[in-house]
């Protein structure tokens, strides 16, 4: 019994600590947590944890143990004990793009839509910080997704570099038309510009005329 109520006080804290559930009271948190619509469930290592049977849509606690979040059946991180998901997908039309697998043997609480809906309902404070959280990851999403467009230019170019035989000198001509280049990259001709200048002010490749001298090879490798 004592273990059990120890249990439920750290998830009260670690779920009162998320930025998402700041604004909500604990008196309402600790009632929900206590309803039937939390689930505290027992995984095994290796077993997938979310979705799962019985929980499509919820917000998921890490209480003990650790997890790996999963895109496209690949790992693509590691958490441990007080990690929170799906926070982000549970008011989605559609399925959520992740999954979670046990990475050693863990109790994950479950908190189901219709628990997150009462958290909700009737207090501003707890919209308030959900919102905010939710607003936050929309901006960094949107910042990294400016990156990758960036990087995806560099990386094109780096690759078509490469590609490209060289003469006596290790040189790689390019095309004389930019555009025609540009087209090929699947690129405008203004971020073409900027990943070439990206890469020559990395040091990784240097102009002679309209041929480009591939200077440091491993660093070019790397935009790829």
């Amino acid at each position: 019994m004592k273990a059990r109520k120890e249990l439920f006080d750290k998830a009260v804290k670690l779920v009162s600590e998320h930025p998402a559930f700041s604004g909500t009271k604990e008196d309402a948190l600790r009632y929900v947590l206590a309803s039937e619509d939390v689930l505290l469930r027992e995984v095994s290592k290796g077993q997938q944890v979310y979705p799962a049977y019985g929980v499509k849509k919820a917000v998921g606690l890490v209480l003990t143990g650790s997890c790996h979040i999963c895109k496209e059946r690949k790992i693509v991180e590691t958490k441990t004990d007080g990690y929170i998901f799906g926070v982000q997908s549970i008011y989605l039309s559609s399925d959520c793009d992740f999954s979670v697998m046990a990475a050693q043997d863990s109790k994950i609480v479950f908190i189901k839509k219709p628990a997150v809906d009462w958290l909700l309902q009737d207090d501003f404070s707890a919209v308030k910080s959900y919102l905010e959280f939710l607003s936050a990851e929309i901006n960094s999403a949107s910042e990294k997704n400016d990156g990758r467009k960036k990087a995806s230019a560099e990386s094109r170019l780096a690759e078509y570099v490469l590609s490209r035989p060289r003469n006596a000198k290790g040189e790689v001509s390019l095309p004389q038309d930019i555009l025609k280049l540009a087209k090929q990259l699947e690129l405008d001709k203004n971020t073409l510009f900027k990943a070439i200048e990206a890469l020559n002010a990395e040091g990784a490749i240097a102009f002679n005329g309209s041929a480009v001298c591939i200077t440091d090879e491993e660093k070019l490798k790397s935009f790829i």
